[in-house]
C-alpha cells in the first residue's frame, strides 16, 4: 500500500506507483487564463534573452534566441537575472501606475501618494523604470550591434 509523506494529505491526492516527487506536482500555474493578467517582457539589446514577468513581478517565462549558446553559462545566467530585473521592474511601476490612479481617485494629494508609493513601498514610477533600463543598456551593451 502507499503511504503519503507525512502532513495534511488524503492519500487519494497521490499516484498508486507511489510518486511523491513527481516535477510536475510544482508547476503551481494557476487557473487564471493568461490573457486576463497583465505581463511585461524585456528582451536584451542583442536579442539573445527575453524575460517576461506577471504583474506581481514573478517571472512567467525566459525565451533564449538561438544566438544565446555563444554565451558561456555564467554570462547566460547573468543576462538572464539582468534581463528579469528589468522586467521586475516594468511590471512594478505598472503596480506604481495602477496604486496611483487609484489614490488619487480616492481624493489623496498627488506629492504625497507618489512619495508613499516611492518611499514606503519602493515602487519605481514608470520615468524611473525608463530611465533604469536606459541606462542599463547603455553602459552594458555600449559597443554591440
Amino acid at each position: 500500500m502507499v503511504t503519503p509523506p507525512p502532513g495534511p494529505y488524503a492519500s487519494s491526492e497521490f499516484d498508486e506507483d507511489g510518486d511523491h516527487y513527481d516535477p510536475a506536482a510544482l508547476d503551481l500555474r494557476s487557473e487564471v487564463d493568461d490573457g486576463e493578467m497583465p505581463m511585461f517582457t524585456v528582451t536584451n539589446p542583442p536579442g539573445t534573452v527575453s524575460v517576461t514577468t506577471w504583474l506581481d513581478g514573478r517571472v512567467r517565462d525566459v525565451a533564449l534566441s538561438r544566438h544565446a549558446a555563444v554565451l558561456s553559462e555564467i554570462a547566460l545566467a547573468d543576462e538572464i537575472v539582468v534581463i528579469a530585473g528589468l522586467a521586475t521592474q516594468d511590471a512594478r511601476s505598472a503596480q506604481y501606475t495602477v496604486m496611483f490612479d487609484g489614490m488619487r481617485e480616492h481624493g489623496h494629494d498627488t506629492v504625497t501618494t507618489r512619495d508613499f508609493l516611492t518611499r514606503d513601498l519602493h515602487l519605481p514610477s514608470p520615468e524611473q523604470a525608463r530611465a533604469a533600463r536606459a541606462e542599463l543598456f547603455t553602459t552594458r551593451y555600449a559597443g554591440e550591434e
